[in-house]
């Protein structure tokens, strides 16, 4: 049988630049349950007629199917009292015939979450949180990868996406649009009209991933027409010699039929009277694409490389001499609320060797006391302990002079300064431990939450306790989340918990300094005071 893993992982590699994912309503339909289309449209007939009678006016065709239902759907929505609550809350938007429909889909869809009864999904899950993509393009509606890549930044639509800046990298594309935003739905004929007449704008916005990137196909049917309208257009584009290598990044994966083995394979989709080849992966376990993918995954996590070419080509763009710059460690890239710009170019090296400098000659100093080889990361592991390992009149005394030097913001001093006797505002201000003061006042003086984040937890996560939060998300997405919740509702023997049980993510992985955040909260909360 074929190894999937290994196949896909040379295929990425003899690539040589770090995937796409594309990614279809199947997708969804794994992993929360989401009805196909034609299920989706028949949940909404229920007040008006059977859904067989629309899908035969229609000829089977779904957008058309969906025009006919949002004709009867609408004066029924204004005039039917089940939708009472949901005509306050949108009639005023609701400005042609499909916008009640939509609207109701949209709403139903924001509250589909994360389904972990299957142990096999679960562990895909876990993998594919986890996966260093460069972006990520979607026709599904739901909210399943904001959740899935929480910080990675969302184009809604084709016009948001033609008409915007896009780094191609920690992004996603929802070109048929978002129940987010639920005017953006491509949904009926004339929504497909529309978006069909703008295909080749979206091509040429689109075309340099598909020729310098794998793109790989999750949720769709290789015979998905409109799949193969996009894939037609591109290579109308492309032509001559890079129609090769854009060939070569197409890789669809599907589940093999009953009694079908693993596969790995080339094939071809027919687009009119032209031929593209593809490959195709033929898989029930999806874990060993998400595994192959996170085996080509970048050094730098693609977030980072997003803000600095964000923040690059809008430095290069500005006239204004008032920019700011600023050398910081990758992983205070989402501290960045005061600072235009980050980058180093050659005085990265040289900023760390000043660093270093300092430091060596602390280290001298702090050998003859002790305690000189403890790290931030032995910090983090032995304020999560029940019992600290370390005597905290000595950490403090001499390892906090050397984290104060340090660039990382985010480290944790509260535990030691309780068990000092430090238990107060006064007593923390006539404290002989500067430094860790120093420490644990930069640390609050950043917060612990992340902007850009208030708008998902008020909407999905609101009212929830600690433990609710953390099992309807990834740990990933419940790092950035819980930071969120009211001080007084967070149960600290789950936050707690939940950090001991992920402690390996402190250290590791894209998501590391939201956990050090979350990490020096716990801190606070549970052995910390009003400064």
């Amino acid at each position: 049988m074929v190894d999937i893993t290994d196949s896909l992982t040379k295929a990425l590699h003899n690539s040589g630049s770090a995937p796409f994912l594309f990614v279809g309503s199947g997708f969804s339909r794994r992993y929360i349950g989401l009805e196909t289309w034609s299920d989706l449209l028949a949940r909404f007939c229920k007040n008006i007629r059977d859904y067989g009678f629309y899908l035969s006016n229609a000829d089977g065709d779904l957008p058309r199917t969906a025009s006919h239902i949002a004709k009867d759907f609408n004066p029924m929505w204004w005039e039917h009292s089940d939708y009472e609550y949901s005509k306050q809350e949108y009639g005023k938007e609701a400005a042609e015939q499909s916008a009640s429909l939509k609207f109701e889909i949209a709403k139903y869809l924001r509250g589909l979450s994360l389904e972990y009864n299957d142990k096999g999904l679960v562990d895909e899950i876990k993998v594919l949180a986890q996966m260093n993509v460069d972006g990520i393009i979607t026709t599904n509606w739901d909210l399943l990868l904001e959740d899935l890549f929480p910080d990675y930044k969302v184009f809604i639509g084709q016009e948001e996406l033609i008409f915007s800046n896009p780094q191609s990298i920690a992004e996603i594309y929802k070109i048929h649009g978002c129940s987010s935003r639920p005017s953006s739905l491509i949904l009926t004929e004339d929504d497909y009209k529309d978006f069909q007449k703008k295909n080749p704008y979206l091509a040429a916005k689109l075309i340099t991933i598909f020729v310098e990137h794998p793109v790989i196909f999750l949720g769709y049917s290789i015979n998905d027409p409109h799949i193969q309208a996009i894939i037609g257009s591109i290579a109308e584009c492309v032509g001559g010699d890079k129609l090769k290598q854009f060939e070569d990044n197409l890789i669809f994966v599907e589940r093999p039929d009953s009694g079908q083995d693993d596969a790995f394979e080339g094939a071809t989709i027919t687009i009119g009277a032209s031929k593209v080849r593809v490959t195709l992966v033929r898989t029930n376990d999806f874990s060993k694409i998400y595994v192959a993918v996170e085996a080509t995954k970048r050094k730098i996590p693609a977030r980072v490389l997003r803000y600095c070419k964000e923040q690059m080509y809008e430095l290069v763009k500005s006239t204004d001499p008032e920019v700011k710059l600023a050398v910081r460690d990758l992983d205070d890239i989402g501290e960045k609320d005061d600072i235009e710009f980050v980058v180093g170019v050659g005085v990265a090296k040289e900023f760390k060797k000043r660093e270093e400098s300092v430091t060596e000659k602390q280290k001298e100093i702090l050998t003859a006391r002790g305690y000189t080889g403890i790290t931030v990361d032995d910090v983090f592991d032995d304020i999560l302990l029940d019992k600290t390992l370390y005597h905290a009149d000595e950490i403090l005394k001499s390892t906090y002079p050397l984290f104060k030097r340090l660039s990382n913001a985010n480290i944790p001093a509260f535990r030691y300064l309780r068990e000092a006797g430090i238990v107060d505002r006064d007593a923390f201000q006539k404290c002989p431990y500067a430094d860790a003061r120093l420490v644990a006042n930069r640390t609050l003086g950043r917060g612990f939450t992340t902007n850009g984040y208030r708008t998902q937890f008020d909407r999905d996560l609101k009212g929830l306790t600690t433990q609710e939060i953390i099992d309807r998300t990834t740990p990933e997405k419940a790092s950035l989340m819980l930071p969120f919740q009211p001080k007084n509702e967070i149960d600290l023997a789950v936050l707690g918990k939940f950090l001991k049980d992920n402690s390996d993510r402190l250290k590791e992985g894209s998501y590391r300094s939201f956990f050090k955040k979350l990490a020096c909260m716990y801190d606070y909360l549970a052995f910390g005071f009003d400064v």
